[in-house]
């Protein structure tokens, strides 16, 4: 008896459901007024997107001149340093011991040259050992080459010091580029003070770049040419940064809409074209945001009347009066 109640229940919520929408669906909504614009092709600059690290313009990797071991460093990473201040000390007991002898050998050799009981060629080669022995102990002092900041410190106290081996890197903070590969199909579209519109991720900060440097041999390992890009940016920027550089090499047409036109749902992106007066949801498929609007690469003709502003909430199928 109960499930037999239930069953004349629903029954009836269907047939009262079926009389509503049946009765709603003969009062259509009110029309929404709505401006719309029709889709056409437009001629925008056609670009290429290469990413980079941001770079100081000076900088200078310091290393020793003489092999011995590090005993002491006076900086860190971030330390802001004067030109010929001293970044550390090497162990120079070895070097000042030769110097000693060196200058003790110098000495006797110049009496004996005066007392003409030495060869011109024997002083000679005892006063080039005297002047390489007193540069070593002077080597033993590493220092920095200009005033800048320590980028980089690539040493520990106790380490080998050797020349070509690096212990830090000395950095400019007050001009920076951004250095980039560009493929060298695309040489002939980077020119030496091209403009180049440049976005930092770490920033938020768009910048205008302007090419300073393209290295006429490019790497044959990735088909590709290092550009160096200078920098003019309105947030401080660091060494490091990831940035993201636009080259304009050359023209192409496309659909474009302003990007309020652009609804997204989810994983859906629509928007709305008016045909027979009433609202159509259309899926489309969008590609880059340009300075004209996004790119509509797919879901949409050429002569399409698209709604841009309505003074009511959209759906598919709204009545629409055009203004």
């Amino acid at each position: 008896m109960k499930m037999r109640t239930f069953m004349i229940c629903l029954m009836a919520l269907a047939v009262l459901g079926g009389c509503s929408r049946h009765e709603g669906a003969g009062r259509e909504a009110p029309a929404l007024e709505a401006q719309t614009m029709e889709v056409q092709l437009q001629r925008v600059p056609d670009t290429y997107e290469a990413v980079g690290t941001v770079r100081s313009k000076v900088t200078a990797t310091v290393s020793a001149k003489v092999m011995a071991s590090i005993q002491h460093i006076r900086v860190k990473a971030g330390d802001s340093v004067r030109a010929g201040e001293e970044l550390a000390s090497l162990d120079d007991r070895d070097m000042r011991a030769e110097y000693e002898r060196a200058r003790a050998d110098f000495l006797r050799y110049k009496a004996l040259l005066e007392s003409q009981a030495a060869t011109p060629a024997e002083f000679d080669a005892v006063q080039s050992r005297y002047r390489v022995a007193e540069a070593n102990v002077s080597y033993a002092s590493i220092t920095a080459p200009f005033d800048g900041v320590v980028g980089q410190k690539l040493c520990e106290e106790g380490d080998l010091a050797s020349p070509g081996k690096a212990l830090f890197v000395v950095e400019q903070p007050a001009d920076f580029r951004l250095e980039v590969q560009v493929p060298e199909r695309l040489a002939s579209a980077v020119g030496l003070g091209n403009r180049v519109r440049v976005s930092i991720d770490a920033t938020e900060d768009d910048c205008a770049g302007t090419v300073a440097e393209a290295d006429p041999v490019g790497d044959p390992s990735i088909r590709s040419f290092l550009v160096k890009i200078d920098l003019r940016c309105g947030k401080p920027l660091k060494s490091g940064m990831f940035g993201r550089a636009q080259f304009v090499v050359g023209q192409r047409s496309g659909l474009f809409l302003p990007r309020a036109v652009i609804h997204e749902r989810g994983q859906l992106t629509f928007l709305f074209v008016v045909a027979d007066g009433h609202a159509h949801m259309r899926l489309v498929k969008t590609g880059n945001e340009t300075p004209v609007g996004v790119e509509v690469l797919s879901g949409l003709q050429l002569g399409e009347r698209v709604i841009t502003n309505a003074n009511g909430e959209l759906s598919d199928g709204s009545s629409i009066r055009e203004k």
